[in-house]
């Protein structure tokens, strides 16, 4: 269950709300990257969201345990920061990403619906489709090397 402020919950609870989606891409070199789907820009937490960004985020799958929480964010290549050249080279590749519910008119009510990272990111003609990876990707990667009563290695190795 996710912790809401009294504020934002009163907020939810009116049934007129003024919600909208923000996002965080932090590659491994560079600056954060905020995006957000609200007409207006919107900054917290020392990151400004830019709006029209082309960015839209498909519903998260997410779960209980250590089952993996996936989900697609596509887009056209609209804004200035992101280039078709900086896909290409991997600059994103596994960035970190957060992606907050907010309250535009008070962005310090939001609650944080997922983490996790960037995965495959896919290009069209004149969109991309990246797909977000969820914490609980990690554990299914192999690590390290496997110890066995033979040696796996061949002569030559």
């Amino acid at each position: 269950m996710r912790d809401l402020s009294p504020d934002f919950a009163a907020h939810l609870k009116s049934g007129a709300t003024t919600l909208c989606s923000c996002w965080v891409s932090q590659p491994r070199l560079g600056a954060a990257l905020g995006f957000t789907d609200h007409d207006v820009d919107i900054a917290f937490d020392g990151v400004a969201f830019e709006a029209s960004s082309g960015f839209t985020a498909s519903g998260l799958d997410q779960s209980l345990g250590l089952a993996i929480d996936n989900a697609a964010a596509q887009g056209a290549l609209i804004s200035d920061r992101i280039t078709e050249e900086d896909i290409r080279r991997g600059r994103f590749d596994g960035a970190d990403i957060l992606s907050w519910m907010v309250n535009w008119t008070d962005p310090a009510q939001r609650v944080l619906m997922f983490r996790g990272e960037l995965g495959d990111i896919r290009r069209g003609e004149t969109a991309f489709e990246v797909e977000l990876r969820g914490l609980s990707e990690r554990l299914n990667r192999p690590a390290g090397r496997n110890y066995l009563p033979t040696c796996d290695a061949a002569l030559g190795d």
